[in-house]
């Protein structure tokens, strides 16, 4: 199962690179069989990673880089309120990570435009828009994970992401969520994204997840993590009374901005 998973990394690296790979090519250049090179593309392309054309494949970047664009705009008045209460739980000298998804940009977003608030903390991410953000900041300590792009979510996946976490430890995670639901918990659209994130939480000693109301009650593909295993939630006015009330039963606690 490994040699797979790190075959379809490299196959994602090199449609990266070239913008279209060929299952013939493919085939010859990591010595399996044509049946099988086919095999990782359904499943890449199940992933939202590539789309098929005969005899290959060709990369989604251009699309999903517009695709990230929208995300951002969607909702953007309750995230940077989201991003300012969310900032204010960090601590100086703390050490927290920053997952992906464009409500924890905000965060990003909120020391850069503060950073003498947030005096010797470190930040771990493997977020691309997070990078840009913090990368010129020098009062911090930017961890960055290696690993795949992936352009849907401007995000690092992969083994080699979930290796760099595995030996860290960090006071807070802030997580985002494509859903959020009591019976599926926090959920995400990405198999792959998800990978990463369960390796965020068990680095964390506390998750902090951070949501607009419209990812309330919906749900993603697949589950990172229970809400019961969640620390706090930080989402909008916005979220049903129903649903708030029902966390809090569950003793997760909630801050409503």
């Amino acid at each position: 199962m490994r040699n797979t998973e790190s075959r379809r990394m490299a196959i994602l690296e090199a449609i990266k690179e070239s913008k279209l790979v060929r299952v013939s090519e493919l085939s010859r250049q990591f010595g399996v069989s044509e049946v099988s090179i086919r095999r990782d593309l359904v499943k890449l392309g199940e992933y939202g990673l590539l789309r098929r054309v005969h005899g290959g494949a060709v990369t989604l970047a251009e699309q999903a880089d517009r695709l990230y664009d929208e995300k951002q705009r969607l909702h953007l008045a309750e995230k940077q309120r989201i991003g300012r209460a969310a900032a204010a739980l960090i601590k100086p000298g703390e050490r927290i990570i920053l997952d992906s998804g464009t409500t924890v940009l905000e965060i990003a977003s909120e020391i850069a435009r503060n950073p003498v608030l947030f005096d010797r903390i470190t930040v771990i991410t493997a977020s691309y828009p997070v990078l840009r953000e913090l990368s010129a900041l020098r009062g911090i300590h930017l961890v960055v994970l290696g690993g795949i792009y992936l352009p849907d979510y401007e995000t690092l996946v992969g083994p080699h992401t979930i290796d760099a976490i595995s030996d860290l430890h960090a006071d807070k995670l802030f997580l985002g969520a494509d859903g959020i639901s009591l019976a599926s918990g926090i959920t995400t659209a990405n198999v792959l994204e998800a990978e990463v994130s369960r390796a965020m939480v068990r680095a964390a000693a506390q998750v902090v997840v951070v949501s607009d109301s419209s990812k309330i009650e919906s749900v993603g593909f697949t589950t990172i993590l229970p809400l019961t295993s969640v620390h706090r939630l930080i989402t909008d006015a916005n979220a049903p009374e129903s649903f708030v009330a029902l966390l809090r039963e569950q003793g997760v606690e909630l801050m409503v901005v």
